[in-house]
């Protein structure tokens, strides 16, 4: 519409001039004066974006909006990543000096402990030996058993015994007797509790001799063998399975290795043999027949060597059975019971000591001194601390 308009506009002044002034050649510079005014009208008429550019302008306009939003928010994304990489980077660094620490300090201290277990190592033998020689300490008569106390405080129920032809001081008493003949039994000295001069089969006997730099001497026998001389003086001999060991040292001790794992060590000194089984069972053979086992749970079982036989148990509890038949308990509190083989029967606690008949029968005695007598037939009997009868009835 502009084009138009222009264009008759145009035409009115060209014919306006043409009217006005009627020379040629001034008419034509005119025209092409305003020719050259229409066409660049006309090139800036057509650099205009019409309606379809301009949508198409503001469509790529919003795009590259969108690419750069998208762009921030992904480097938004990209610098959060980048700064917790960066710090777990740092707390994994962290992490590994304090590992690279622990490691030098386990380190000083796996070699601190090798030099005291190497230190230690040498005196296992001693230990074993004083323990051992501690152990033959243990008494070994059923004094340890008795309570010497219950004479004197069972004194006054010998009064008592219109019904029961044995009293309570009469059986302590012989039970007091019967202890002092266990304690009299000698003890018998005991030879060699190993197998008498345990050997390895060397075969023929001839064997090849080496000398290492340390003194030590070994020689391979012709079975398979082997024998090492040590410069202390210790020998030591290996089957030709390597399933039997004989150690010999040089105080005279014998350590051997049986094909069933068993290991037998001998202690010269103290003539005493200490085994220890696969399942870890712990066997201690003394040189006055006394016999010692430790269970794997804990348990003692001590054969004295009047066959009395007494189990010390892991929760602080204790059995002893003597060779008349008699049983002695202990439990954690230190109660005791006692059950001899005529079917009377003791108990000792803080409270009380008691002593139950086979005809039922119950007579106690008192801290203080009381005594009470509790018949089968229901009569009940007190006495005060000096004997004097003070209640006797029948309930």
């Amino acid at each position: 519409m502009i084009v138009n308009n222009y264009f008759y506009e145009y035409i009115l002044l060209v014919i306006h001039t043409c009217l006005v002034f009627p020379h040629n050649d001034f008419i034509f510079c005119i025209f092409r004066h305003e020719r050259k005014m229409f066409e660049k009208y006309q090139k800036t008429i057509r650099s205009i974006p019409d309606k379809k550019d301009r949508e198409e302008i503001d469509m790529l306009k919003n795009q590259i909006n969108e690419l750069q939003e998208e762009m921030k928010r992904k480097e938004t994304r990209w610098t959060s990543s980048q700064t917790r990489l960066k710090d777990k980077l740092e707390l994994v660094e962290l992490e590994n000096k304090e590992l690279k620490d622990e490691i030098k300090l386990l380190e000083k201290k796996r070699i601190e402990w090798m030099q005291k277990e190497a230190a230690t190592t040498s005196s296992i033998h001693l230990q074993r030996k004083q323990k051992i020689i501690s152990l033959m300490s243990i008494p070994i008569t059923v004094s340890n058993f008795t309570d010497h106390t219950l004479l004197t405080s069972y004194k006054y129920l010998t009064r008592s015994s219109e019904n029961n032809s044995t009293s309570l001081s009469t059986s302590t008493s012989a039970l007091s007797s019967s202890t002092a003949t266990t304690s009299s039994v000698p003890r018998k000295l005991a030879s060699r509790l190993l197998l008498d001069n345990p050997t390895i089969d060397k075969g023929n006997k001839q064997y090849e001799e080496s000398q290492h730099s340390d003194g030590k001497i070994e020689r391979i026998y012709k079975n398979g063998a082997r024998e090492i001389l040590f410069a202390n003086g210790t020998r030591k001999e290996i089957s030709s399975d390597g399933q039997s060991i004989v150690v010999s040292f040089f105080n005279g001790d014998i350590k051997q290795i049986y094909p069933d794992k068993r290991v037998v060590y001998y202690y010269a000194d103290a003539q005493t043999s200490h085994t220890t089984y696969p399942d870890s069972l712990e066997v201690l053979q003394f040189q006055n027949g006394q016999i010692e086992k430790h269970y794997p749970d804990g348990t003692k079982e001590i054969t004295f060597p009047d066959q009395t036989v007494k189990y010390l148990f892991p929760n602080g509890s204790e059995e002893s059975i003597f060779p008349d038949g008699t049983v002695i308990r202990v439990d954690v509190s230190g109660d005791k019971t006692m059950e001899f083989p005529n079917g009377q029967r003791e108990i000792h606690n803080s409270q009380f000591k008691r002593r139950e008949y086979p005809d039922g029968t119950v007579k106690t005695v008192y801290p203080d001194g009381r005594q009470e007598t509790r018949y089968s037939t229901g009569r009940v009997r007190l006495k005060d601390k000096d004997g004097n009868v003070i209640m006797d009835r029948i309930c």
